[in-house]
């Protein structure tokens, strides 16, 4: 009973420290397994012929008015701020897109020349006969909703998935607002152009021409140019068509999502976006700036959500995985104790050979006893019993005697590990006498034998990180330990 209480003591601390670096390695092992095969089984696939839905778009960019009254600085990044919605879709070799568009967005012009060419002429009269200082510079608030039809250059580009080309034709139809900036500031007072190219407050040859002050234009476009008729025109539509002209270049983030970089030239089929045409010079004695009608530029950058349609790859879980040649069957069937269950799905890889197991490899324990009923001498104990190591219940007089006496030494050779728990036996063989040398660093007297103090030392480093030994070697170094 002695020998086996030593024995006791010594295998519950051997299986404690065996059992933290099993877990530790097994740990490690289980997700490298669980990667390894979960790979093997899944695997991504291109999806064919998948469903495209409509793509959903969102931009903005700068509108650059090109017509009669243009700013002296024109180019298609210089101007107001415009926003753009688009919802497209894939026709026919997915070369083609069909867009449905909306823009909305702020056009606006002043040409000081213009300006005063306009105040040189006989001036138009206010409804008590008073003259009414023309001035040129106009603001134009708009809606535009339209269908344009793309095409991506796939015949030339279609291997090329980061940067793409397109080019986009339609008709739209657009809804306008032009208002003049005639008057500013809380004097309502008109701009004067004087020929040094300046705008002052008051006329160049009034009277009061010695207090004028250079003034700039606000940002107050007061009047309806359309129902002023200023130019003895009449009033006009302010609904008119366009045909956009679309191009750029589309760059992929994702199969979800593109970055587009375009800029739109609308050629519109009205002349008075900005209120003046060759009839307003016409009638007016004004210069004539072109006879074409209105043209205006959108610079934009937007991005393309592919929020609805197919993916283009998907993942496909395999129930049977494709081997190759090189895939080592003799490890993925190994059963080394000859049970049925292959060792890296078997809990209780050490069975002996004959005894029957569960589906995890591990044979029964009726009792529950932490002893397999193969060996156990008493295979009903109750419930909570304290059993040894055949599985049969201690009596109260072993119990006390147990732990009334102090235990005695006994020889190492009579020393037997009692496993109390399942784990993997490696079957390494040392030679008898020597220390590997891998771990004489462990034998600090040099005496030739690791002593239990100098194991327990190097286990505790190890867990410390003050050695450089794997888990596995820990492991080995303990097996290593009960065979000398």
């Amino acid at each position: 009973m002695r020998k086996f209480i030593a024995r006791k003591k010594i295998t519950l601390f051997t299986l404690f420290i065996s059992g933290m670096l099993l877990c530790t390695s097994n740990s490690a092992q289980a997700q490298d397994d669980e990667e390894y095969y979960k790979n093997l089984l899944d695997t991504v696939v291109e999806v064919l012929n998948p469903v495209y839905k409509p793509v959903l778009s969102f931009g903005a960019g700068v509108l650059s008015f090109w017509g009669d009254v243009q700013n002296s600085v024109t180019n298609p990044i210089n101007g107001k701020y415009g926003f753009k919605f688009n919802v497209s879709t894939l026709f026919g070799k997915n070369y083609f897109k069909g867009n449905i568009f909306a823009t909305y967005g702020q056009l606006q012009g002043h040409n000081f020349n213009l300006t005063r060419q306009m105040q040189l002429q006989p001036l138009p009269l206010d409804d008590m006969g008073n003259p009414i200082y023309p001035n040129s510079s106009f603001q134009t608030e708009f809606w535009q909703v339209g269908i344009t039809a793309e095409y991506g250059f796939g015949h030339l580009f279609g291997l090329i998935k980061r940067f793409k080309p397109y080019i986009a034709v339609g008709v739209s139809t657009m809804f306008f607002t032009p208002k003049g900036n005639i008057r500013y500031g809380p004097s309502n007072g008109f701009y004067y152009a004087w020929s040094d190219g300046s705008l002052r407050d008051f006329p160049e040859n009034g009277h009061n021409a010695y207090m004028a002050q250079i003034i700039r234009l606000d940002k107050s476009y007061e009047t309806d140019l359309s129902s002023a008729n200023l130019y003895r025109i009449g009033s006009y539509s302010q609904n008119t068509f366009t045909i956009p002209l679309d191009l750029g270049f589309d760059f992929y983030l994702s199969d979800r999502v593109n970055f587009r970089v375009g800029a739109t030239v609308n050629y519109a089929f009205s002349d008075m976006l900005d209120n003046y045409s060759s009839k307003t010079a016409s009638t007016m004695g004004y210069p004539s700036k072109n006879s074409y009608n209105d043209i205006f530029t959108f610079t934009y950058f937007s991005m393309n959500l592919d929020l609805f349609s197919d993916p283009k790859t998907m993942l496909v879980e395999r129930v049977f995985a494709e081997l190759s040649g090189t895939f080592d069957y003799e490890v993925f069937f190994a059963d080394q104790d000859g049970d049925n269950v292959l060792d890296r799905f078997d809990a209780c890889p050490d069975t002996p050979p004959g005894v029957a197991v569960d589906s995890l490899g591990c044979p029964p324990d009726y009792d529950n006893d932490g002893v397999f009923d193969y060996r156990d001498d008493e295979p009903n104990t109750p419930e909570g019993a304290i059993v040894n190591e055949r599985g049969v219940q201690l009596s109260a007089d072993a119990l006390s005697d147990m732990y009334s006496k102090n235990s005695m030494a006994v020889p190492r050779s009579e020393v037997k590990v009692i496993p109390l728990a399942n784990v993997w036996t490696r079957n390494v063989t040392f030679t008898p006498g020597a220390i590997p040398d891998k771990f004489r660093i462990v034998d600090a007297d040099a005496d030739g034998y690791i002593s239990f103090q100098e194991l327990l030392k190097a286990i505790n480093d190890f867990f410390d990180e003050k050695n450089t030994f794997t888990p596995d070697e820990i492991y080995e170094l303990n097996e290593y330990f009960f065979s000398q």
